[in-house]
């Protein structure tokens, strides 16, 4: 097989989130969360992080713009299909490109063929509405979690690469602008089995959502009784000091080219 996960436990910066909770939102969020590998020299490598979404009946991969800055072209990037132990090519599964001109920001829109379904299968994309796309007052959120998949906790032996998640919960930060979302990022983690670790660089963490973790009035299947949100998209980062995403609400004018 030429890619597979490897188990991960949940990091967490300054939360103090439950280990119970912790686990079951890192599961909900995990399968949401997509590797993307670039071929290099006839290898898959890998590259950045996407998550899915369907909306306005058109499904959408959300991630940074930045992955196509190194001559990274839509028929170079891959996408791994665990269940049927292979690697599909995106441009077959795709119609087309828009990046933002500003942000750090790109969708890829999906075709409707029985290859991407298979994609869907095994990544379901999060069905959201224009609603989730609003420029909301989000500072009074307690918790964030970010999900991707970091170089670092990446080995590739023979031709199969082992791949490990990161999953870390952490509180924002204030930051310079109101389109971007900072959250903690330090060197050391608690690990939710309580041991300390350091956290891996986030290379490769980009295009990750960014989700809010909010109280649900009853457990919907994300963390007992927490409601998982998006909120951005994650693009860079600084240890000892933040994790920065752009804001979900800045991808709205790419949304409406795409779905109008």
């Amino acid at each position: 097989m030429p890619w597979q996960r490897v188990d991960t436990e949940p990091l967490d910066i300054d939360t103090g989130v439950a280990p119970a909770s912790a686990r079951a939102i890192a599961a909900a969020v995990l399968r949401r969360t997509l590797p993307l590998l670039v071929r290099r020299d006839g290898r898959a490598e890998p590259l950045a992080t996407g998550t899915l979404y369907r909306i306005a009946g058109r499904t959408l991969l959300v991630t940074c713009r930045h992955l196509f800055d190194a001559a990274v072209g839509l028929g170079d990037l891959l996408a791994p299909l665990p269940g049927a132990r292979r690697l599909l090519p995106l441009q077959s599964l795709a119609r087309r490109v828009v990046v933002h001109p500003e942000r750090d920001l790109a969708l890829i829109e999906m075709a409707r063929d029985p290859a991407c379904e298979a994609l869907l299968r095994e990544w379901p994309p999060v069905p959201i509405d224009a609603s989730a796309l609003d420029d909301d007052d989000d500072a009074a959120v307690p918790m964030y979690v970010l999900a991707g998949w970091p170089y670092e906790q990446m080995r590739r032996v023979d031709e199969t690469v082992f791949a490990r998640p990161v999953v870390v919960f952490a509180a924002r930060r204030p930051g310079p602008a109101a389109a971007d979302l900072r959250l903690s990022y330090a060197r050391v983690a608690r690990r939710s089995d309580g041991v300390d670790v350091h956290a891996p660089a986030l290379d490769g963490v980009s295009g990750a959502t960014v989700w809010q973790v909010l109280p649900a009035g009853g457990d919907d299947g994300s963390g007992g009784g927490l409601l998982l949100r998006p909120a951005a998209v994650q693009c860079a980062f600084k240890h000892d000091a933040y994790a920065r995403a752009e804001a979900l609400a800045q991808a709205r004018s790419l949304v409406e080219r795409v779905c109008r």
